[in-house]
């Protein structure tokens, strides 16, 4: 438009944080809150594929990130989430945003496996919606208060750096 203002044009000059939604909306809860209506049907966002994942995660370093953030639905349903992790890890201080559920002894004993591994911090954030288990299950079913702090602990036994969310 002839005569009008242009806007101010800002150049790109780095990424700070990568945050890839690895398991779109898949998750194996379905909690009455969820912002993004994750549950264990059909997501209505798809899983990212590796390869995707993998090209984000060299375009963050490149980009200069800091930190890399893993969330879903719920991240430990991917396949290739121990992978990716590790990919992450070769990159920046990386962070899995979970519902603890699907971490079991094995799955912290690699973790804590990539975390001693890596030269950047590997961090498993579980969310909880209350501190019992009543008011909790409320929201996220039934038994998943137990399973999730059942995962933190297996977790802290393994020695990778966790932290509950209420």
């Amino acid at each position: 438009v002839p005569g009008a203002a242009r806007a101010p044009v800002a150049p790109f000059l780095r990424l700070s944080t990568l945050w890839i939604q690895i398991t779109g909306t898949w998750c194996n809860l379905e909690c009455t809150h969820c912002l993004n209506a994750s549950g264990p049907t059909e997501p209505w966002l798809k899983p990212i594929a590796p390869d995707v994942a993998r090209a984000a995660i060299r375009e963050a370093d490149a980009l200069g990130a800091k930190e890399i953030y893993f969330t879903g639905g719920e991240p430990f349903l991917h396949g290739e989430i121990l992978t990716l992790l590790a990919d992450a890890l070769a990159v920046a201080p990386t962070t899995v945003l979970t519902n603890g559920t699907l971490i079991d002894e094995a799955m912290a004993d690699r973790l804590a496996s990539l975390a001693r591994g890596s030269l950047y911090s590997l961090e498993i954030r579980v969310s909880l919606d209350d501190t019992t288990p009543e008011k909790n299950d409320r929201v996220r079913g039934a038994g998943v208060f137990d399973n999730a702090l059942d995962g933190t602990r297996a977790v802290r036994r393994n020695g990778a750096a966790f932290h509950i969310h209420t």
